[in-house]
């Protein structure tokens, strides 16, 4: 029997329903355990009452969550199960499940070939350069130190090698200096 609710209009199935109602009187069983769901815990998914605990993918156990999920023989599953246990049959699985096999004329050969050559290099210029070691300067290890590029790990002091943050910089002769050895060496009693 099919009913709808005076206030929404909604027009509900009673048969499935009906199906995880007890007969006599009591809270309804859920459709994964067969134990008795209360109101508390009560999740409805695919026409059937579960536990919410209970509300998870046939084969890999993850939880679901009500309307992200698909049904096989009665049977939830998560998109990903479904499509690898009942989805095509391909040379592979996700990206290349479309990519059916066929048993057709015995040749193993691919009917899309790759023409490409491959004799032909690719360039890129205008790449920045590092000031210390000279190497390729990349977004993610760049910094920018007195307007010049360099890797942050070259970042250092010529005379003891320091690593330093941007600001202890200081500059002499185009070589970068850490402040003490800047002052033992360039400062007024170092060399000139």
């Amino acid at each position: 029997a099919v009913v709808s609710t005076q206030s929404t209009g909604k027009r509900i199935n009673l048969s499935s329903i009906a199906l995880a109602m007890p007969k006599f009187g009591g809270a309804p069983k859920c459709h994964t355990c067969e134990k008795s769901v209360y109101m508390a815990e009560e999740l409805k998914a695919l026409g059937k009452i579960y536990h919410k605990v209970c509300f998870k993918c046939t084969r890999c156990e993850k939880k679901l969550t009500p309307g992200m999920e698909t049904e096989h023989d009665d049977k939830p599953y998560c998109k990903n199960c479904y499509g690898k246990a009942f989805g095509p049959k391909g040379v592979g699985t996700g990206a290349t499940a479309g990519c059916l096999a066929t048993d057709e004329g015995g040749s193993s050969e691919s009917k899309f070939k790759n023409t490409h050559t491959g004799n032909k290099k690719i360039v890129i210029s205008n790449q920045e350069k590092c000031h210390r070691c000279e190497k390729t300067v990349y977004a993610a290890e760049k910094m920018i130190v007195l307007n010049k590029i360099f890797h942050k790990t070259c970042v250092k002091c010529n005379s003891c090698g320091k690593v330093m943050p941007a600001g202890d910089v200081l500059e002499h002769d185009d070589e970068i200096y850490c402040k003490s050895c800047y002052a033992n060496e360039f400062g007024p009693h170092g060399k000139n």
